[in-house]
């Protein structure tokens, strides 16, 4: 009796101490949210004026979406239209999501992540007009260079397949080395 009590307190102090290693993320409940999924439309092109942005939140009506990301204050989180480029920055996209604070950057959707958030290899303060280092995502279309960046980015790959799949590939793999590498530490 008293090894099978040994045994199991031994084996309760690892679990814990396993349980303890493995690194804890917190992603925070308002701004990422799976329900952003249910509407994502690929887009040739973004509004790039307030009128327009305003006729494409109101045919996509965001805040029809029944979602449970908003946490314990719905009221000040909710779903707005978003249109910004993806994360290869080659397409543009609608969605709904929660917006953000973007420091500097292009705003992007992730869609793995489904969230908004800075695409941080397009600096965007130093575009014509420039963004502010800080901007509300929902103004995206303030900034349209980043629009045209990702139209030209299609247009490239388009042209030549061989070395757009040649980046696709290599973003693949820089980003399960970030992961196995995020794990380890």
């Amino acid at each position: 009796m008293i090894f099978t009590d040994n045994v199991e307190k031994w084996s309760t102090s690892i679990c814990f101490a396993v349980l303890t290693m493995i690194p804890q993320v917190h992603v925070s409940a308002y701004t990422q949210c799976e329900y952003s999924l249910v509407k994502v439309n690929y887009v040739r092109d973004c509004p790039t004026d307030a009128v327009s942005w305003n006729k494409a939140a109101e045919r996509m009506d965001c805040q029809s979406i029944k979602q449970n990301c908003s946490g314990l204050n719905p009221q000040q989180h909710v779903f707005q239209y978003h249109c910004v480029v993806n994360g290869w920055m080659n397409a543009t996209l609608e969605v709904c999501a929660f917006n953000r604070s973007i420091l500097g950057y292009c705003t992007e959707f992730n869609t793995r992540g489904a969230m908004i958030q800075d695409h941080y290899a397009t600096d965007c303060t130093d575009h014509e007009p420039p963004c502010p280092t800080s901007y509300n995502s929902a103004e995206a279309y303030k900034y349209p260079t980043c629009y045209h960046m990702a139209r030209q980015n299609r247009l490239i790959s388009q042209e030549n397949p061989v070395s757009s799949t040649a980046r696709l590939v290599e973003n693949t793999v820089m980003m399960f080395a970030s992961i196995i590498f995020g794990v380890l530490i």
